[in-house]
C-alpha cells in the first residue's frame, strides 16, 4: 500500500504538527483516560516539528513505510536520533520534556507509526516549539532546530 492508500483507508486527517493523524482511544476530555493512542503518518517532506509534552510519556511504535528518524533532546542538551524501521528499532519512548521531532529518514515516500500517550493526550500539556528559544537553549542544535521548527 501507499501513503494515500493508508490515508483513505484509516481515514487520517492533516495533523496540526506536521503530518496526518487518526485518534484511536483516549481524549474524551474527561481526564478520565489512562492513555491515549494514535495512527501518525509523515509523507515525503512532512515533518513533526519539535515539540514536547508535560508530564506524559509518549511512545513511537513502528508500523510501515520508509525509515523514519526522531530526533530527541534532552533538558541537559543531549541530542539522540533514533531510527524507526524492522532494520532498526521499532519502538522509541519520549520522556515528559524532552524536545522532539521526526523526518522520514530519504524525505520519499512515507511513514505510518502509532502514538500512545501515557497519561492521555492534553492539549494544555503539550508544547509546539518557538525556533528563536530552542535555539537559545541549545545553539549546539542550531541546524536542526532551524530545519525542524515551524515558526
Amino acid at each position: 500500500m501507499n501513503a494515500e492508500d493508508y490515508i483513505k483507508q484509516l481515514q487520517l486527517m492533516p495533523h496540526p504538527e506536521g503530518g496526518y493523524f487518526k485518534q484511536l482511544y483516549g481524549n474524551d476530555d474527561s481526564g478520565k483516560k489512562d492513555i491515549s493512542t494514535i495512527y501518525y503518518m509523515l509523507t515525503n517532506n512532512d515533518i513533526s516539528a519539535f515539540h514536547r509534552l508535560h508530564d506524559m510519556v509518549e511512545i513511537w511504535y513502528y508500523q510501515a513505510g520508509n525509515r523514519l528518524k526522531l530526533h530527541v533532546i534532552d533538558k541537559d542538551g543531549t541530542l539522540t536520533t533514533h531510527f524507526l524501521s524492522p532494520q532498526d528499532e521499532m519502538q522509541v519512548v519520549i520522556q515528559p520534556e524532552q524536545w522532539f521531532a521526526a523526518e522520514i529518514a530519504d524525505n520519499k515516500g512515507f511513514t505510518l507509526v502509532g502514538c500512545a500517550v501515557c497519561p492521555a493526550f492534553q492539549f494544555d500539556k503539550f508544547e509546539l516549539a518557538k525556533q528563536a528559544e530552542l535555539i537559545q537553549a541549545f545553539p549546539q542544535h542550531r541546524t536542526l532546530i532551524e530545519r525542524m521548527c515551524r515558526s
